[in-house]
């Protein structure tokens, strides 16, 4: 803690000390804000406002409404244009800090339809077209369909989300390979576990993201994050003037309930802002599966049941208040959040598939059920972020929290159940899991992430970024009697990540550069309690590691680009992996960081605003180089420890492509991946498996979908979609390729899935309404994400949206 106080003093000194030098100097940028509207008074989307002589610029949202921040004191022509309406040309002469607010009415052009040139970029585009390695995936239309954030990120090239079950079970997320905490997720730039959604990614709400920014391999180093496989960006949607919200319900099978709502208010005299959301999600996940279950000979038959404990409940909400667009503030604010979530467990994640055809029993779930196994948990805390310019060559943003949740773990019957929901037997010893438990683990948390930004000139910039993390961890095991419970042991874990980067622009903006340098730092500390030893027992360690990268892109031509990257990376250890649960997995205050070698060459072509037809194609070669894996070694009895135990190299390419209006209203897509992830160690466990891939890993995947559009099909304006999409993953081995005979090694099956929906979305006054219908699982497959844990089968969904 003293050191975590040490450096957030240091940094504000820092701060201040820059400040006071350029107060004298300071000259805040001006802004413009406005609304661009039709003859009726609509809100036009889609519009590009444009600053020609600086080529600054935006695009309206769904509201009509743009924002242009960091103007500098001059006179500049506007000029405002969009599809289907006639441009507007006009001038403004900012001062030093104006802030000026335009309405803008456009008129229909109904004598000419030629196609209007977008000069103006999003902020998504705005990253796709940098040297960074990152895929943008927009959420402006899946949001209004069933499926959940994770099913959305699935259908990107890379990509990979394993689930063990429906709703809120646990999930695999994996970039190129690279999966679990190799992977760092983050809402606006702040860590995840700093938010409401603290307790998965593939269950945050759709309709509270705006875009997804997925960082493959090279993480920037804003982010102020180790990781090895890359970074996830979750950006909210954008905060204009006026009030605005947005609120969805979606109700379907197995007794599915979803709903958010956020609301958000601004007033640009003032600068006052107001944001507050919410979501609730509830399940059953009673879908039906096929077990084997013994019948009254004792002979195994198969039958197909329905879940009966696997129900998940979640809720959370979040507040946030600040001021904006000051002379002495870009945005300073503070966020309130609570989330809260409660799940039945029904088996083991792995819990072993049984194939014996001769008894008609066809890859059927055969372990036992659990019947009375909870995992509960809260995360709260509040979260500050400060902008300002103290003059218009320097940035400074600061972001800093606290966090406390707790993740309590309930194991504490002794009845057995068949999968019928009924007790068959009642044990001497509880525990449904084996060892009986009732565990709380409780954690306090700080972070901060500051950042100091200085222009040399509009195409070079320096950054450097500062990250201290801070975490102390406890627990209880209430089942533990006596004074000795490892669980109560005392953790903190001090991390420290700095980089710092150039980036750059030359040859008239053909090449882009950014090259970094990164330093990991983190310190151990474990006090414990052992009744075998006199005194308290301390267990400390700290590491210090370097590490940097490169990213390039150059554009060839106006539809051709490619793009190489590299980083020397590192992810140090997280708390679960340090300290353990107390019970099934031990403490290692011994655990090395892990590191890997991380390369990435894109590609994309493109005719994007150059013909009625749109088409992109994008490719990216990847290599994967991970020494000291920290791995989960378990012994006979079920109990382990993290362990670096081997290394790995994941190499393959992506593939993708989509076509608009191939036929007026269609638009088709598709991608694929091939990943080779195989075990490279030369000592240990594992070295007599070298060259085998990694174990319960898929090697391809593959996505594909189709869209078609009708306009003014109900109403004038109106727009009705109807949409198909698929998945295929073949089989894979669940354990190593060299150990055993093929013919008997478990694998999980391959799956080919299919979803298909329509859409209709309708403009009432001033608010955006949709309705979907839609059918996850078309083809009621058997489908297995983890080996013997069987997914969802056909399921209906209705989901009605409100946007205003």
């Amino acid at each position: 803690m003293k050191k975590l106080l040490i450096i957030i003093m240091t940094c504000y000194t820092c701060l201040a000390g820059t400040l006071a030098t350029f107060e004298a100097l300071a000259q805040s940028p001006s802004s413009l804000i406005g609304k661009v509207m039709d003859s009726q008074g609509e809100p036009i989307p889609g519009i590009a406002v444009v600053l020609k002589e600086s080529r600054q610029g935006a695009i309206t949202d769904r509201h009509g409404q743009f924002s242009i921040t960091g103007i500098k004191a001059a006179t500049y022509t506007i000029e405002v244009s969009g599809l289907r309406f006639e441009k507007q040309v006009f001038t403004l002469t900012f001062q030093t800090g104006d802030k000026q607010t335009r309405s803008i009415t456009l008129k229909e052009n109904t004598s000419e339809m030629d196609e209007v040139i977008v000069t103006a970029k999003s902020e998504g585009r705005v990253l796709e077209l940098s040297a960074k390695s990152v895929q943008v995936i927009e959420t402006r239309e899946v949001k209004l369909q069933s499926a959940d954030l994770g099913e959305v990120m699935a259908k990107s090239e890379g990509v990979s989300v394993q689930r063990a079950g429906g709703l809120g079970s646990n999930t695999r997320f994996a970039l190129n390979g690279l999966s679990s905490d190799k992977v760092r997720f983050f809402y606006d730039g702040i860590p995840l576990d700093f938010t409401p959604y603290a307790f998965g990614i593939a269950n945050v709400p759709v309709n509270a993201i705006q875009r997804v920014e997925v960082y493959k391999g090279v993480v920037p180093i804003q982010f102020g994050a180790d990781a090895l496989g890359g970074a996830v960006n979750l950006a909210s949607p954008d905060v204009f003037g006026g009030w605005a919200g947005s609120a969805s319900y979606q109700i379907g099978s197995f007794n599915t309930h979803r709903a958010t709502a956020s609301i958000n208010y601004a007033d640009d005299k003032t600068g006052l802002f107001v944001v507050a959301g919410g979501f609730y999600d509830y399940t059953d996940n009673n879908y039906k599966i096929d077990v084997a279950i013994p019948n009254e000979q004792g002979q195994l038959q198969q039958e197909t049941v329905k879940r009966f404990h696997d129900g998940y409940k979640a809720f959370g909400t979040n507040f946030r208040v600040g001021i904006r667009d000051k002379k002495w503030a870009n945005e300073l604010s503070l966020e309130g959040y609570y989330g809260n979530y409660n799940k039945e467990v029904q088996n083991s994640q792995s819990p072993g598939l049984i194939d014996l055809p001769q008894l008609g029993i066809d890859k059927a779930v055969a372990a036992n059920p659990f019947g009375e196994v909870v995992f509960t948990g809260f995360s709260q805390g509040l979260n500050l972020h400060y902008n300002t310019n103290p003059t218009e060559k320097w940035e400074l943003d600061l972001k800093a929290g606290y966090n406390y949740n707790e993740f309590v773990s309930i194991d504490t019957s002794s009845n057995l159940y068949n999968w019928h929901g009924e007790v068959v037997r009642v044990k001497n010893q509880p525990g449904e899991f084996g060892q009986d438990e009732h565990l709380i683990t409780k954690s306090q948390n700080y972070f901060v992430r500051q950042q100091m930004g200085y222009k040399f000139s509009e195409k070079h910039a320096l950054q450097l970024a500062i990250a201290p993390t801070y975490a102390y961890r406890t627990g209880d095991d209430l089942l533990t009697e006596g004074e000795f419970d490892p669980a109560l042991d005392d953790g903190y874990l001090f991390d420290l990540v700095s980089g710092l980067e150039y980036s750059g622009e030359l040859m008239n903006e053909k090449l882009q550069i950014t090259t970094f340098a990164k330093n990991y730092r983190q310190s151990i500390r474990i006090e414990s309690v052992d009744p075998s030893v006199e005194g308290l027992q301390v267990s400390e360690r700290s590491v210090n590691n370097y590490g940097a990268g490169s990213g390039f892109r150059y554009a060839w031509a106006s539809r051709f680009a490619t793009k190489l990257s590299y980083e020397y990376a590192y992810r140090l250890p997280r708390q679960n992996e340090i300290f353990g649960d107390g019970q099934l997995t031990g403490k290692n205050p011994e655990l090395k960081p892990e590191s890997s070698h991380n390369v990435n060459l894109q590609w994309s072509f493109e005719n994007k605003a150059s013909t009625k037809t749109e088409w992109q194609v994008q490719g990216n070669f990847f290599l994967r180089r991970v020494n000291d894996l920290i791995f989960l070694v378990t012994n006979a009895e079920g109990v382990g420890v993290y362990d670096n135990v081997w290394s790995a190299n994941s190499q393959g390419v992506e593939l993708g492509g989509r076509v608009k209006d191939l036929i007026k209203g269609l638009t088709l897509h598709t991608n694929s991946t091939y990943q080779s992830y195989f075990n490279t160690s030369d000592e240990g466990p594992f070295a007599s498996f070298k060259g085998d891939r990694i174990p319960n890993t898929p090697y391809f995947f593959a996505n594909g979908g189709a869209e078609y559009l009708l306009e003014d099909v109900i109403k004038k304006n109106d727009r009705l979609s109807i949409f198909w999409n698929t998945r295929y993953v073949p089989p894979y081995f669940i354990g190593w390729e060299s150990a055993g005979l093929k013919q008997y090694k478990p694998e999980t099956p391959g799956q080919l899935t299919h979803a298909a929906g329509v859409t209709q979305k309708i403009n009432i006054k001033k608010a955006q309404t949709a309705l979907t219908l839609e059918v996850q699982n078309l083809t009621d497959a058997k489908v297995f994400d983890f080996y013997g844990v069987q997914r969802p089968g056909r399921a209906f969904y209705i989901k009605s949206t409100i946007q205003f």
